[in-house]
């Protein structure tokens, strides 16, 4: 009830609002290590048609300036490539998680948001979790609860366990050295788009958007929606 009553006064003044429509929160978090220490995180807020309403993206001020960690991260050659251009043109700021974590709650109250989901979705859920209890915070990092939706799961249950993709990635070589077809982001999207020679950025907003279209592809297939399923190995759903 309190979400609707913020969705609505989000809403209010606005022409012909549809507060029927489910908004999610698709996140996405680069991490310094596999444990936790978050450092760029982003999400968008969208319908399940894809239509984004928000997106925002930062990077952890407690965690990029901690050169230790950094210099360890398994994509720290981004900093260069990719991190410090989008300092200098303002496209992504230096921001305290405490600031982050306010804003994303006060976004979902805003919107009124149903559903957070990110393609790996218990991964980033241990890394927020993880980060968050680093630097010294007890209370939650949602404000109320949400459903989740793993979008690996989706897809894997979806689009990818078809004839069609695993032919596909059989013939473009999108398979592990263990034989087993390949079912991240990038495949995914890769498929969902047409693109077949799309490369995955690994920056946090960059993926939260196309895991947001990949999202919308699973929806309009119109199957079952694996709300609050724990899985952490959906890829075996493609290989079985």
């Amino acid at each position: 009830m309190v979400f609707e009553i913020t969705r609505a006064a989000h809403y209010k003044g606005q022409k012909s609002p549809d507060l029927r429509k489910k908004i999610i929160m698709v996140l996405d978090t680069e991490t310094a290590d596999l444990t936790g220490s978050v450092y760029d995180i982003g999400y968008t807020l969208a319908h399940k048609d894809g239509k984004i309403l928000l997106s925002r993206n930062w990077l952890v001020e407690e965690i990029f300036t901690d050169a230790k960690k950094m210099m360890g991260a398994f994509y720290a050659e981004k900093l260069f490539s990719h991190y410090a251009p989008m300092l200098q043109s303002g496209e992504i700021q230096l921001t305290p998680w405490s600031t982050i974590i306010e804003t994303m709650r006060a976004d979902i109250f805003d919107y009124g948001v149903d559903i957070i989901a990110a393609y790996n979705l218990p991964f980033d859920n241990r890394a927020m979790r993880n980060t968050h209890a680093s630097l010294g915070y007890t209370d939650k990092i949602l404000p109320y609860a949400l459903d989740q939706l793993c979008i690996w799961q989706f897809v894997c249950e979806t689009k990818l366990n078809t004839r069609l993709y695993k032919d596909l990635a059989k013939e473009k070589g999108w398979v592990s050295e263990a034989g087993n077809i390949r079912t991240g982001a990038e495949y995914a999207y890769r498929f969902c788009a047409g693109d077949w020679g799309f490369i995955e950025d690994h920056t946090a907003l960059s993926d939260a958007i196309i895991e947001t279209e990949i999202l919308a592809r699973c929806f309009a297939t119109g199957a079952k929606i694996p709300y609050n399923k724990k899985s952490a190995m959906p890829w075996r759903i493609v290989n079985a």
